[in-house]
């Protein structure tokens, strides 16, 4: 099942995501995320947080459509977009796209990056998406579309990542290690409309970006 989760934080092109919207099973709102989705027309299936952010008639509205609302207490461990995720999973969803979470404050947008990293590690497939990045963390392997041209940086998330095999790359990797303190795998290349990456140990962070 593919499940889209919306966080409260920037989107700016409502319409760069339309696609995405009609791919997914399911769309699950972290709080004020809901504001997005009912700028953007969407009916989640569920709307869960210490509600804070959640403007009152956006709330309102779809509670009277029908939608599930999960209430958690402002003072609470998780990140409503942390139990959005772990609700997600709980549902059985074996693909998730977060949209929102990247923004002005760093702290958050480098926080979530652990939803990635908490997904990987319960074999479920996820990536974090804006106008201009396309983020993924991988253990293994992956394979990532793009035109010959764009951009892909490599950028370790542990603090060495070894053994480390590319396809489809301008700079070519065939077994190279990488450490947070010499993180050279920024503005790779596409050669090919599909890039392999593979590693032995660690996890790297697959960067898609747009200038």
């Amino acid at each position: 099942m593919k499940v889209l989760i919306i966080s409260n934080g920037e989107i700016k092109d409502y319409g760069f995501y339309k696609n995405i919207v009609e791919e997914v099973d399911m769309v699950i709102c972290a709080d004020g995320g809901a504001n997005h989705a009912y700028k953007m027309k969407i009916r989640p299936f569920l709307i869960i947080g210490d509600f804070d952010s959640v403007d009152r008639e956006v709330l309102e509205f779809y509670k009277e459509e029908g939608v599930k609302i999960e209430k958690h207490p402002t003072m609470k461990d998780e990140t409503d977009t942390q139990l959005a995720l772990k609700k997600a999973i709980e549902l059985g969803a074996k693909d998730i796209t977060f949209i929102g979470v990247i923004g002005d404050r760093f702290d958050h947008s480098y926080a979530n990056l652990s939803l990635l990293l908490y997904s990987l590690k319960r074999g479920v497939k996820s990536r974090i998406i804006n106008e201009k990045n396309e983020i993924h963390l991988i253990d293994d392997y992956i394979e990532i579309e793009g035109k010959k041209g764009e951009l892909l940086s490599l950028l370790p998330y542990s603090g060495e990542v070894k053994g480390i095999y590319t396809k489809g790359l301008f700079y070519p990797l065939s077994g190279q290690s990488m450490s947070m303190e010499n993180p050279y795998g920024i503005s790779n290349v596409f050669t090919e409309e599909k890039a392999s990456i593979k590693i032995e140990e660690g996890f790297l962070l697959v960067i898609k970006p747009k200038d």
